[in-house]
């Protein structure tokens, strides 16, 4: 399974779609089987259904499918364990940038996954991963900075992302 997910980033990378889902969908079928052992290496303990989601949105946000991202994004929140703390923060951070890449943005929803993030990152975790996808957001929001909220999201966030 692991080697799927790779596999999945690997495709996402170079933009092939195709790949990609075909990558993603042999993840989530081995989840599906019902066999205890999946054939992958012990070490990859941490690999759970959060997990695999987590990684199908961020395939999907490389390919700039904002839909899928977004339910996968959810899921993973829905399903990841309270003490994941940098993972529910990278996750709320391109969580959020789905919300502003859709035809119509929900900006609210948006800087308020943001906030999520920030706090989080300011507060109880560094990740430089999280802190560039943090700084992804505020380069998303440029066109709504005029926007209070947005406005005053960019300036809570300059302090974590220009360290």
């Amino acid at each position: 399974m692991i080697l799927d997910l790779r596999a999945a980033e690997a495709y996402a990378n170079n933009r092939s779609e195709t790949d990609t889902r075909r990558a993603l969908d042999n993840a989530f079928d081995r989840f599906s089987d019902n066999r205890p052992e999946h054939g992958d290496p012990d070490w990859s303990y941490w690999i759970n259904e959060a997990q695999a989601h987590a990684q199908a949105g961020y395939c999907y946000v490389k390919l700039e499918d904002w839909a899928r991202a977004r339910d996968h994004l959810r899921t993973a929140l829905r399903l990841q364990a309270d003490e994941y703390t940098r993972e529910g923060a990278l996750r709320n951070a391109l969580l959020a940038t789905t919300y502003v890449q859709q035809e119509q943005p929900e900006l609210d929803r948006a800087i308020a996954l943001g906030d999520q993030a920030v706090q989080t990152l300011t507060g109880q975790v560094t990740s430089a991963r999280c802190i560039k996808h943090v700084r992804n957001l505020v380069d998303t929001l440029r066109p709504y900075r005029r926007t209070p909220a947005v406005r005053r999201f960019c300036q809570d966030a300059r302090d974590l992302i220009t360290t």
